[in-house]
């Protein structure tokens, strides 16, 4: 490639790095997956995201918190946990973030919340099987087994 090519594909580059950021924040890994999938070399991609990070567009332990903060609503951690391993956030950053949200957030409320709006769904249900099914419905939404027997308890 030459100079010309290389300047029209980090201008190319920044631009769809841009239209992506406007959606929602990114990740580092999150960035260069989509501008290697999208045609980027990986130079091209490697100089994007430097970019990006000295700008302050790319914060992998910012973008777990919000992401975490918000996921949390409705999720539980170990669900939370596997979409950020996902998105390419280092295991270090996803323990140490839960460590410091964990003493404010309340799981079993959450889940408790879950299942409140959800069990109009199972009205009629044999008692039995209708626990079953809110016990399913809460450990594919990532809650532990401990949170999911205390909420079961409580209905």
């Amino acid at each position: 490639m030459d100079d010309v090519e290389t300047e029209q594909s980090l201008k190319k580059a920044k631009g769809y790095a841009l239209r992506l950021f406007k959606l929602r924040p990114r990740s580092e890994a999150e960035l260069k997956a989509k501008l290697a999938v999208k045609g980027f070399t990986l130079d091209i991609c490697s100089i994007i995201v430097d970019k990006f990070k000295v700008l302050g567009f790319i914060d992998d332990a910012a973008f777990a918190r919000v992401w975490m903060q918000g996921r949390l609503k409705k999720y539980g951690f170990s669900r939370v946990a596997r979409e950020l391993a996902q998105k390419g956030i280092a295991k270090e950053i996803v323990t140490d973030l839960w460590e410091s949200v964990r003493s404010d957030h309340d799981e079993v409320a959450v889940a408790l919340a879950i299942v409140e709006r959800r069990g109009r769904l199972y009205r009629g249900i044999e008692p039995r099987k209708r626990k079953k099914r809110m016990m399913d419905y809460l450990a594919r939404r990532g809650f532990s087994a401990g949170t999911i027997n205390k909420v079961i308890r409580e209905i």
